[in-house]
């Protein structure tokens, strides 16, 4: 099955900041501000695709979930200018299934959702199977916005 994706660049979301992109450390009132929609943008949209579902989070190589609020955060939605950002993978779905590479859950045929953040810090992504219940759920979900087709990558 081809997996597809869309990233959800954070400018659908909030369009009132000083800055070039969201840096994490950043003080400007209006950066935070956005950064803060962003956020709670975030939170909400994960919550009610896990919900709906009936999904949790995993890491890639642990049956230990993750909560929405670690998604849901600076550090992995936003670049830092000082710290970077840590490129990960998060996978939403039914039950916890350990995967050593990306490439190990791309050949799988179910109906998970990987979950990305991008190394500039500008949106979130969610990687799917084509045509399935989830992929549809989504883009009926994010109708509104613009989206970007991105290619997925099994090396990061």
């Amino acid at each position: 099955m081809k997996k597809i994706g869309l990233a959800v660049d954070y400018s659908n979301i909030c369009k009132d900041y000083n800055t070039s992109y969201l840096d994490r450390d950043n003080l400007d009132p209006a950066t935070k501000k956005c950064m803060k929609q962003v956020l709670t943008w975030t939170k909400a949209f994960i919550e009610e695709l896990l919900e709906h579902f009936e999904y949790k989070l995993y890491k890639l190589s642990s049956d230990t979930s993750v909560k929405v609020d670690d998604l849901a955060a600076k550090r992995f939605l936003f670049y830092s200018l000082e710290k970077e950002i840590t490129l990960e993978s998060l996978i939403a779905h039914n039950e916890y299934k350990e995967y050593n590479s990306l490439g190990a859950w791309e050949a799988e045929d179910n109906d998970s959702i990987l979950i990305q953040n991008e190394e500039d810090g500008g949106s979130i992504r969610f990687f799917f199977n084509e045509n399935s219940g989830v992929g549809k759920w989504i883009e009926e979900s994010l109708k509104d916005f613009s989206l970007d087709e991105v290619t997925f990558e099994a090396i990061r």
